[in-house]
């Protein structure tokens, strides 16, 4: 789609080199962060469970991962916004709307901000962030029971 739609390539780099920062971010996000999510809240989501704390640690040792990532880039994967930010800003965007504490990681909050100001124009509030809403509003109703 980014080779189809985008206006440059700044979404997604012709550089090899470039391109494959971001497909590793790309691949950290559903490999690592994002599985940890779902490792973490989908029992409780899904079957009703109780959180599991070593799942929670296993979250917050990924959440402390890309906060180093942070320190090479201004973004997550380049000095300008690439495809790796759209996607992570989905699973981090989740992340808080499950109220998991981000406040240990004030690169990755400054960074889904910016993430935010960015996709703002774009449908953001629509796509993604009323979607991390219903499903934190499912996990919280599951905790209540």
């Amino acid at each position: 789609m980014v080779s189809a739609y985008s206006k440059d390539e700044n979404l997604y780099p012709k550089d090899f080199r470039s391109r494959a920062i971001v497909d590793q971010r790309l691949h950290f996000d559903l490999g690592t962060l994002y599985q940890r999510v779902v490792d973490y809240y989908f029992p409780t989501i899904q079957l009703g469970a109780h959180l599991d704390q070593t799942k929670k640690a296993k979250l917050a040792e990924a959440l402390g991962w890309f906060e180093a990532m942070l320190k090479q880039y201004q973004w997550s994967a380049a000095n300008h916004f690439t495809i790796a930010d759209i996607a992570l800003c989905v699973t981090v965007s989740q992340i808080e709307a499950f109220q998991f504490d981000l406040h240990p990681y004030p690169r990755v909050r400054a960074w889904l901000q910016k993430c935010k100001d960015e996709l703002q124009g774009h449908g953001y509030k629509e796509i993604n962030e009323t979607g991390a809403e219903t499903l934190a509003g499912l996990f919280r109703s599951k905790l209540k029971q």
